[in-house]
């Protein structure tokens, strides 16, 4: 049993076998074919520099679905993680510095926004795990960027990424986690305890699920009364050590709505619920029936 909210601990550590790992350059000779592959067989894909892991092709219900076995995998991926931020050749895209003329800030020649550099955030943030398909909040965090390069003398794949997770992050309190409990045995279905609190009050649902994270967004799932199609999922390790910090990032749908919700805790199964709660947020901000 993993309980995480109010006391966070840590969570479970399961073994599974890791999935294959390809170098990053052997995927850019043909993308479209291990995508493919990744869609129709279902199997994830870790792909690496200079043999340490930088990005994970997977399919959005496995992440969601399968997430005893990806808490394993972050688990054993943290280190080379950790050690590949430190690598100038190997080094992950968030330590990559961008050009702030190719960001649309250049004011030596009269230009602070453009749409190439809009366009150039978009492909970032994405290549970051921090995919923005809402043209909204898209507005907000290109303005914010902007702003940035007028402070800065460098930016870093890294800034762009901590102003759009700030900037996600500010949706409004609809709905809020008060308490988090999973349980997951090998053969038996996964069952996760959520309470949320919301402006009716606390409310709490019990629901089983094909992992703990399932399990939890089919509760949270009843408990707001919106079911949104998730987009885009994925979890990251932010920090280095066993009890490190994951960051989860989804995208979710509901009619002509796209919206990306954010969070973060040492529990890989919380910061996924975190992340779904944002993001229902933002769906709340209009209301459901805007969709």
């Amino acid at each position: 049993m993993t309980r995480a909210t109010p006391v966070l601990g840590r969570p479970r550590i399961y073994t599974a076998e890791m999935p294959r790992e390809l170098e990053i350059e052997r995927f850019m000779d043909s993308p479209g074919d291990l995508l493919k592959s990744v869609v129709e067989g279902g199997e994830p894909v870790f792909l690496t520099r200079s043999g340490y892991a930088v990005a994970v092709l997977a399919q959005a219900d496995s992440a969601v679905s399968e997430l005893p076995r990806w808490e394993s995998w972050l688990q054993q991926l943290r280190g080379s993680f950790v050690a590949g931020s430190a690598a100038p050749e190997g080094a992950p895209p968030a330590r990559r510095s961008v050009e702030k003329s190719e960001l649309g800030f250049d004011p030596g020649s009269g230009q602070v926004g453009t749409e190439a550099g809009r366009a150039l955030l978009i492909q970032e943030l994405s290549g970051l795990g921090v995919p923005v398909g809402d043209p909204a909040l898209l507005d907000r965090i290109y303005s914010a960027v902007l702003s940035l390069c007028e402070d800065k003398e460098k930016i870093y794949a890294t800034d762009l990424r901590v102003v759009a997770q700030e900037i996600v992050a500010e949706a409004p309190q609809h709905l809020r986690l008060l308490a988090l409990t999973v349980t997951a045995s090998t053969g038996l279905p996964a069952t996760a305890e959520v309470t949320v609190d919301s402006e009716r009050g606390p409310a709490m649902c019990r629901e089983q699920g094909d992992g703990p994270l399932d399990a939890a967004i089919k509760a949270v799932q009843r408990l707001s009364g919106i079911d949104a199609e998730v987009e885009n999922f994925s979890i990251i390790s932010a920090t280095q050590g066993r009890d490190a910090i994951a960051e989860a990032v989804i995208e979710l749908r509901l009619g002509n709505r796209l919206v990306m919700g954010s969070g973060a805790s040492p529990n890989a199964v919380e910061a996924g619920v975190h992340a779904y709660l944002n993001a229902l947020n933002f769906l709340l901000q209009t209301g459901p029936a805007g969709a």
